[in-house]
């Protein structure tokens, strides 16, 4: 966080001395003085300091509400949204009535505080404004089914400067499609393992068939994707609306790698959908011998 650090031709000795305190803990500062010609020696540098702060310190005493620039400064970071500061030199009993809520500060220590606060909110900011900008520049407008597309399109850097722009990892598209799923139903681990990384929910549910991504993994037939999650912890046992888990998915797509992986990592054979089948009678009605002999192991 950059900070421009204001104060008049006879405070600027004290406006370098809390320049250097500043630096030392960490932020980035440069100096503006002013003095009588202002107007015509400071204004257009003062435009370019702006131009790249993040907030503004005034260094004043009893006579610098006296001068006009302070004013000048207060109204050009208001319209630009940028914050303000006094630290007062002596005592100020008062001070214009212009100047509003602006925090006014008489120790160094408090003002640090205070700034180091802004510090971490303002960096994220910064952040999330550039990571926006670095998508419309890639000609990929800014909303969630945009999002959703890089998903399925496997755009990882793009997927990334959505996070890194504010979208939560956890949200879903138009249709209630979660992230997450989107990126198992795409076969996308790289995608998968960074939505996660920024907190989307492991067993979050689709509202189209209340499936995890774990179940759209063995939908899949990704193994990659369904050794991934449980290793993550994912539950094996969710069920989708019809009642089957990811284990009566594996049964059905006769994925004896997928069963495998799910039995070991716990998985119920015994729960039943809404026909009142479990994954082990599909097994029996469906015949794959080795199937079988993984829940006949299971049992053992």
């Amino acid at each position: 966080m950059k900070i421009l650090v204001t104060a008049t031709a006879q405070n600027a000795a004290a406006a370098k001395s809390i320049m250097i305190s500043l630096e030392q803990k960490g932020f980035d500062t440069t100096g503006l003085k002013f003095n009588p010609h202002w107007q015509t020696d400071t204004i257009s540098k003062l435009e370019n300091h702006l131009y790249n702060t993040g907030h503004v310190l005034l260094v004043a005493d009893k006579s610098t509400f006296k001068e006009s620039w302070p004013a000048f400064i207060v109204g050009l970071c208001t319209g630009k949204s940028l914050a303000v500061y006094i630290y007062q030199l002596e005592e100020l009993e008062s001070h214009a009535k212009w100047l509003g809520e602006i925090p006014l500060y008489k120790s160094l220590d408090q003002l640090i505080e205070r700034l180091s606060i802004e510090a971490s909110g303002w960096e994220e900011k910064v952040k999330r404004s550039y990571a926006k900008a670095a998508l419309l520049e890639m000609g990929i407008s800014w909303h969630s089914e945009s999002f959703a597309q890089c998903i399925k399109d496997g755009d990882i850097k793009a997927v990334q400067l959505f996070i890194d722009s504010g979208f939560p990892a956890s949200i879903r598209d138009k249709t209630g499609v979660p992230m997450a799923n989107l990126a198992a139903r795409a076969k996308h681990p790289n995608i998968l393992k960074m939505l996660l990384e920024h907190g989307a929910d492991i067993n979050i549910q689709s509202d189209d068939r209340a499936y995890s991504p774990l179940m759209d993994a063995v939908q899949q037939g990704d193994s990659r994707l369904i050794d991934f999650l449980l290793e993550k912890g994912a539950d094996p046992d969710l069920q989708s609306k019809d009642g089957q888990t990811a284990l009566v998915l594996a049964v059905g797509r006769n994925d004896v790698s997928a069963v495998n992986s799910l039995l070991e990592f716990g998985a119920n054979p015994d729960l039943a959908d809404n026909l009142g089948l479990s994954a082990r009678k599909y097994a029996k009605l469906f015949h794959n011998p080795e199937i079988e002999a993984a829940f006949q192991a299971n049992t053992q």
